[in-house]
């Protein structure tokens, strides 16, 4: 456990976070989605951060958080860790505060007008899976066949999940912001580095 928070410290901290408000929202449910979800209409500052950590939906049964939560992770863990593994804890560090904040901007200007409330690390993990998917092939070799194959679903799975058949059209945009989040990063890199 000392070696994966040592190795991998900014995606081990991140699921701890949304696992530990995962048990809190199963416990104080609603109050906590008031509380920390993502506004459309916010009522404290802080839910565009503490509504990325949160998961599941205010009225939705509770094995929805739990999958969501799961979901989120299959993302987040494999491609979050190899890009810390590769790039450093604060590349990654530095992706899901882009990808926050991106993600935030979009949400807000997605329901102006509107009274939703939202949740979710989706467009931080498509950051992640974007940067994770860029690395594959410089690795690939490394990788025993059942850990290519597990890349392989998981990048598949991605891509389903993008459909708005599945997510609908506001998770899709949130999951596309979390692409190009990744993308603005590289291209801002190459450029600071043409000018350096």
């Amino acid at each position: 456990m000392k070696n994966i928070l040592k190795t991998y410290p900014v995606v081990s901290i991140l699921t701890f976070i949304c696992l530990f408000l995962g048990v809190l929202t199963s416990i104080y449910g609603d109050a906590i989605y008031d509380l920390l979800a993502f506004h459309s209409q916010p009522v404290y500052h802080w839910q565009y951060l503490s509504g990325t950590l949160m998961h599941g939906s205010k009225g939705a049964p509770l094995w929805f958080l739990w999958l969501h939560l799961f979901l989120n992770g299959l993302m987040i863990l494999p491609f979050g860790g190899l890009l810390e593994r590769k790039r450093g804890s604060k590349h990654v560090l530095f992706v899901f505060l882009t990808a926050t904040v991106i993600s935030s901007i979009a949400f807000h200007f997605l329901t102006l007008g509107q009274k939703i409330q939202a949740t979710g690390i989706s467009a931080v993990g498509y950051a992640f899976t974007t940067g994770g998917v860029m690395l594959l092939p410089k690795i690939w070799k490394e990788f025993s066949c059942t850990v290519k194959l597990c890349y392989l679903f998981l990048i598949l799975l991605s891509i389903l999940m993008l459909l708005p058949m599945i997510t609908g059209w506001i998770s899709t945009f949130l999951h596309l912001s979390g692409i190009a989040s990744y993308l603005l990063i590289l291209s801002s890199a190459a450029t600071l580095r043409n000018i350096a």
